[in-house]
């Protein structure tokens, strides 16, 4: 797509507002967590918020620089998928597509908080949007389906925030209560920042449309109808089905259209040309058969979920579907014909495939030119010939599916690695705070680190090594080692056993870092923390510290426990008892009785089509898998990653806060017939 001046013109000036926006909004969020009532947010008590106050006030920089990286990040990907560039990295940039990958509770307790910022922002700043998508639609006119035109929309900000506060060493409650402040936070944030962008682009010379209000609407037709498409888009599928029954009605009402005889003497009306009177009895059926077709044809290739390149496929098939109609009338009157079925599982399969993944639409669109030659060349006029060819085409997608899914399988061994890791966090947990408690003297950035990362990097080697496993006692052991450490020793013999032991426990420090990939500013600020503690601890009185040796780079995988008979000093003596702690070996669904959400999980197959909300974005997913157990999941859909692997907790979260339902959305076959029927007015 060629890109607009203009257009190119309004990301620069996002761009060029990030790092003020930034700045301004972690200003805002330091004072709504001096005063919560003041932000708008109640039910929230002062203490909670002055502990993390506390915590985010000393990184008020880093914060802001976090945020404007993700925000920029954001904006250049917005600006990629706008332009339809979805086979280029950079279009992926607005997902992380590990986190839409892999949703576990945690990853789907971050898009419930996601949403929730997007659904305010929809709400306090309906207009404001409106106006601006307006004005970028008008830059950017070849737009591709369901991508947001002007680059900054609520979902880039919300997943800016997100990330930024997710990448914190802060606890997950802490992180959830900076959450719930950020959203009313940022809404007012973002609210003068699109105001002024919509301006700059209407003093460019940009025509914003112009919206109005529908109060009351008379029928079900007007309720449902899609303004920008012409096309029903929320009106139930049952009552499409009724309308697609009740085709010969509309060959009668396209017939009264067509047949409406002036009165001989009588001059037409301003606009109508005279028609020729048709008798009643006489209805001329094939020929309005074939008028209707080619309307509902016309209504199918303008669809704007039609994929572009099948285009030209579907609009072979239309002299063959209405040579098939002079022979079988089922054709007009049931969309349950293998030729309607047939188009409807081309074009569904065509939409849900991801945008970015060319090699996949490129290979739907080989599978399925010869299928539609060898319909329109053979000019069948048997039903059995589409119904052949639509057990062809769902095999193809059966068997697409079985690939992906099988290309996937490490993701879902990963997927259960990071269950399992779940359920042991508490018991870590609990260990680090009963050794947290005996110890004197430790650094409120050093108590926030063990209380997060280490306990994920506890679980994390426990539920990959086993409980009983060097690693996993080498890094257990080092909680009591590294507490002790931060103590200053009583004799010089015990300040040069620690000065020994330190760069081993440094390096196992690191090692447990960087198997949680912990961001590299959160690990240079913890050891230089723990630098200037240990050259304080061992300076003999009166004198200058000694220098602390620079800790080791860190090894491929965690240091053993030491083999050497060495005593153990008395503050190695821990209470960690590593062989009672429980193995990974545990049941996978712990839950006191039944949710109601259940029976919706239990009654899922593959094959079967809902809505998932993502990262603040709706996607048409459809299930390919689910583990025997009924504890993971497979979906498909088109956003960046194509697969997403879920467990039932995970599910289970996003269905109770409605971000996992039914799929209600009409096909493409009901959505050319719903256009039709406004057209027709025979939908009222």
């Amino acid at each position: 797509m060629p890109v607009h001046p203009q257009f190119d013109r309004h990301v620069r000036y996002l761009e060029s507002q990030v790092l003020p926006f930034s700045t301004a909004w972690v200003d805002a969020m330091v004072e709504a967590m001096r005063d919560p009532g003041q932000a708008g947010v109640v039910g929230l008590e002062r203490r909670h918020c002055a502990g993390l106050l506390a915590v985010v006030e000393p990184l008020r920089m880093h914060v802001g620089e976090c945020l404007s990286g993700h925000l920029m990040h954001g904006i250049q990907g917005a600006e990629a998928r706008a332009l339809g560039r979805g086979s280029a990295a950079s279009a992926l940039s607005g997902f992380d597509i590990d986190e839409l990958t892999l949703v576990d509770e945690a990853q789907a307790e971050k898009d419930v908080e996601i949403s929730r910022i997007v659904q305010l922002a929809d709400v306090r700043l309906e207009w404001e949007l409106r106006e601006l998508q307006g004005l970028a639609m008008a830059m950017l006119p070849e737009l591709p389906w369901g991508e947001d035109p002007t680059a900054c929309g609520a979902p880039v900000f919300a997943r800016a925030v997100s990330r930024t506060v997710y990448e914190q060493t802060l606890q997950s409650e802490q992180q959830a209560l900076w959450m719930r402040l950020a959203a009313p936070t940022l809404v007012r944030q973002l609210g003068p920042l699109l105001t002024t962008v919509a301006d700059r682009l209407k003093a460019a010379g940009l025509q914003a449309p112009r919206y109005r209000a529908i109060l009351a609407p008379n029928t079900a037709t007007d309720a449902g109808t899609d303004t920008t498409t012409g096309a029903v888009a929320t009106i139930p599928t049952e009552h499409l089905q009724a309308l697609m029954q009740g085709l010969p009605l509309l060959r009668r009402a396209l017939a009264g259209m067509s047949t409406r005889a002036v009165a001989p003497g009588q001059p037409p009306a301003p606009g109508e040309q005279a028609l020729e009177r048709q008798p009643v009895h006489q209805p001329a059926t094939a020929d309005l058969g074939h008028v209707l077709l080619g309307r509902l044809f016309e209504r199918l290739l303008a669809d704007p979920q039609l994929a572009p390149t099948l285009r030209g496929s579907i609009a072979r098939l239309e002299a063959p579907v209405r040579e098939l109609a002079r022979h079988d009338d089922a054709v007009l009157n049931s969309e349950q014909h293998p030729a309607w079925a047939l188009i409807n599982r081309i074009v569904g399969h065509a939409g849900s495939l991801p945008a970015q993944d060319a090699e996949r639409g490129a290979a739907f669109q080989r599978f399925v030119e010869p299928l539609v030659t060898r319909l329109t060349e053979g000019r069948p006029a048997q039903p059995g010939v589409y119904a052949e060819a639509l057990q062809q085409v769902q095999t193809f997608i059966d068997e697409e599916r079985q690939q992906q899914v099988e290309s996937t399988l490490s993701v879902l061994d990963a997927l259960g690695q990071r269950e399992a890791e779940r359920r042991l966090l508490p018991l870590m947990r609990d260990q680090v705070e009963a050794q947290l408690a005996k110890a004197q003297e430790v650094s409120p950035l050093v108590q926030t680190f063990l209380r997060g990362p280490w306990i994920e990097v506890l679980a994390k080697v426990m539920a990959t090594e086993g409980a009983e496993s060097p690693e996993a006692q080498a890094l257990v052991g080092t909680v009591d080692e590294l507490l002790a450490s931060l103590q200053r020793p009583a004799t010089a013999a015990e300040r040069a056993d620690l000065r020994r032991r330190l760069p081993k426990l440094i390096g196992r420090v690191q090692q447990g870092m960087a198997l949680i990939d912990l961001p590299q500013q959160h690990r240079t600020r913890l050891l230089a923390e723990l630098m200037q503690s240990h050259r304080r601890h061992l300076a003999e009185t009166n004198e200058t510290p000694p220098p602390v040796p620079e800790p080791p780079a860190p090894a491929p995988a965690p240091e053993p426990v030491d083999a050497e008979p060495v005593a153990r000093p008395a503050w190695q003596g821990h209470d960690t008892h590593v062989g009672a702690l429980p193995t990974v070996a545990m049941a996978l669904e712990d839950d006191a009785g039944r949710d109601p959400l259940d029976d919706w999980i239990d009654a899922l197959r593959p094959g079967l089509r809902c809505k998932l909300n993502l990262q603040g974005v709706w996607a048409t997913a459809q299930l390919a898998w689910a583990s025997d157990n009924g504890a993971f999941f497979m979906f498909t859909s088109n956003l960046a990653g194509g697969m997403h692997s879920m467990t039932r907790r995970g599910l289970r979260r996003l269905r109770r806060e409605g971000l996992a339902t039914e799929l209600t959305e009409p096909s493409p076959v009901q959505r050319a017939l719903g256009g039709l029927l406004q057209e027709l007015g025979a939908g009222a």
